[in-house]
């Protein structure tokens, strides 16, 4: 375990108290791989979090509870309030710190690394990130709300990982944009805050490796392994704590498993027992099979731009 001195760079969650056991798992994670990390770990939320003392020991920074009018007002569906926090993240963080990495708390860290990241160069940017899952074998497909805007066919991220020059961010005002589309175009809102982000971006961000934010797929499970992905995000509804149909790979049901009988045992008796592999389904095999290879050009051809 480190704990890092005077550091310039933070790792972030924005989470409720309901949310905080899965970033409690990713901040064991973190503090594992990255042995001399040169970032604090932190939490901002709009609760007051109760973090088990057993966790102590990480030395995570705690912001909030954020009561923002501008937050408050927010009116989200069906994901908690504490989504939109990203979007003030980088100005909480910006009197403590100069980058900060944005995580969000479905993810699994699964190889070192991270430190690293924070060394990309980001240029006149605020906000490095990865592209969408949508635009990995389709990179000229133009996401609904850039057409609903209608804009042109732009790269578009996906906002479960973002590196972030928290001053650059204050001085494009980029919270300011994101929340006036919100109340003027409200239409154009299809995946949250995500979609604000992109918008007000339109485009002028930094690509990323896809191995910081692999956006698990059924289409792509046969390249996971091969790419090495650094951190796995759980996208969509299905998770594996909650996966009862052998959607994941059954070390990730295990490891979640095996944290929550430890520190919160409640959930882990409130997990489904993992479904069956898909090797025991000859039509689930063999339509991952054809969906690989149906793929493997393309998705490959997008691979091959990042380094090995």
């Amino acid at each position: 375990m480190h704990i890092s001195d005077g550091t310039e760079n933070a790792v972030v969650m924005c989470v409720d108290q309901g949310y905080l056991p899965f970033a409690l798992f990713m901040a064991e994670q973190l503090d594992r791989f990255e042995n001399s990390r040169n970032f604090d770990i932190c939490l901002i939320s709009d609760d007051v979090l109760s973090i088990p003392q057993e966790f102590s020991s990480l030395g995570i920074r705690v912001f909030g509870p954020v009561d923002d009018p501008d937050y408050l007002r927010l009116t989200p569906s069906h994901l908690p309030r504490s989504t939109y926090l990203r979007l003030w993240a980088p100005r909480i963080l910006a009197k403590h710190y100069r980058k900060a990495i944005y995580l969000d708390a479905d993810m699994f860290i699964e190889g070192a690394g991270l430190s690293g990241v924070f060394g990309t160069d980001l240029g006149r940017r605020a906000i490095g990130a990865v592209r969408d899952v949508q635009q990995w074998y389709r990179p000229r497909r133009n996401p609904a709300e850039f057409r609903n805007a209608g804009l042109p066919s732009t790269p578009y991220f996906n906002a479960g990982m973002l590196l972030i020059d928290c001053a650059r961010y204050e001085e494009l005002r980029i919270m300011e944009k994101c929340l006036d589309i919100a109340k003027t175009q409200p239409g154009l809102v299809r995946h949250h805050d995500q979609s604000l982000l992109n918008i007000a971006l339109k485009g002028d961000w930094t690509e990323l490796p896809p191995i910081w934010n692999w956006q698990w797929s059924m289409k792509y499970p046969l390249f996971t392994d091969w790419t090495g992905p650094r951190i796995h995000h759980f996208i969509g509804e299905t998770k594996p704590w909650n996966d009862a149909h052998g959607y994941y790979p059954r070390r990730f049901h295990m490891a979640y498993a095996a944290f929550f009988a430890r520190h919160f045992p409640d959930r882990a008796a409130s997990m489904p027992a993992p479904g069956p592999s898909p090797l025991q389904d000859w039509k689930r095999s063999a339509w991952l099979s054809l969906r690989f290879w149906a793929l493997r050009r393309k998705l490959l051809r997008y691979l091959s731009t990042f380094p090995a």
